[in-house]
């Protein structure tokens, strides 16, 4: 109706745009009524034992001797008639979704798993998963990821758990509780994606966390980008004062690691390894090599 198609817009105005002006075309409509089926199918694959999902897995390569000492696994979503959709779309969906916690369980135990395989060859590898703040906020995290970690048998000293610049969103104590409980586990924190939204340097005192994770748009030109230069390099000297592993994200090309190698950086990850792969190619690829 035009009196919907009214709301939609003064919404969309008032929470998305600012209060700037918004038209309304079919085309939105359309759109968003794609994107309640495709929320809906996302919804019924959780449902299904998160059927449609699979994971991928790219590798974290050390900056001293350019091994492979960990990987990251990242979720993926696959269904006809939308095919292959991007967890940059669907996660904000789900993240506030009631179903997004058990999702989160099939991710842990599915990585954990697979990732298995590595460690009996390789006893240091580190996965490293991501976590929500959604998962941590809730009560239960601690209990179903203890239960996970008895059930897959993976070992916690093995496990990076990597949490998003979102997780600020919990109130600061709680946030640090449930990191300091994380590590009495032997678990590895990360913070993800830093320098993305609000972060700051202070929080790196605040929490207790292992690795810092510089967000890859730092890295797009930063040979002829003088700001991006002083950004990496504050947060790589505060970091390795305060004993926090950097891990570079974005490696793309050779160049780029020449020009990097000046900073503190402990860990690589990139298109120029790989992208992210299926455990039974990354097993290929990789197996020789660490064994």
């Amino acid at each position: 109706s035009v009196q919907g198609s009214a709301r939609y817009a003064l919404n969309q105005s008032k929470h998305e745009r600012h209060g700037e002006l918004v038209f309304f075309d079919d085309m939105m409509l359309n759109n968003n009524r794609k994107n309640l089926e495709l929320l809906g199918a996302l919804r019924r694959s959780i449902l299904n034992d998160c059927s449609d999902f699979y994971l991928c897995y790219q590798p974290i390569i050390s900056a001293k001797e350019e091994k492979l000492i960990g990987m990251e696994a990242l979720l993926r979503w696959n269904k006809e008639p939308f095919g292959e959709v991007s967890p940059g779309i669907f996660i904000p969906w789900l993240e506030n979704d009631p179903s997004f916690f058990d999702l989160g369980n099939w991710i842990l135990k599915r990585a954990l798993t697979e990732g298995k395989q590595l460690i009996k060859h390789y006893p240091d590898f580190i996965l490293n998963v991501n976590i929500s703040y959604t998962q941590l906020a809730r009560i239960n995290f601690r209990q179903a990821l203890v239960r996970i970690l008895e059930e897959t048998g993976f070992p916690a000293k093995n496990l990076c758990l990597e949490l998003t610049e979102r997780c600020r969103q919990l109130e600061r104590e709680y946030l640090r509780n449930e990191v300091t409980y994380l590590q009495s586990l032997g678990i590895k924190i990360a913070l993800d994606d830093f320098g993305t939204g609000f972060s700051s340097l202070n929080l790196l005192s605040e929490l207790p966390i292992d690795t810092l994770k510089i967000d890859r748009g730092f890295l797009m030109g930063i040979e002829d980008n003088i700001a991006n230069q002083a950004v990496v390099k504050a947060v790589t000297e505060c970091a390795d004062n305060l004993d926090i592993r950097v891990c570079m994200e974005g490696i793309e090309n050779r160049e780029l690691i020449n020009f990097v190698k000046k900073y503190a950086v402990y860990s690589y990850q990139g298109y120029y390894y790989s992208r992210p792969i299926r455990m039974e190619q990354f097993l290929e690829k990789y197996l020789d090599y660490v064994s």
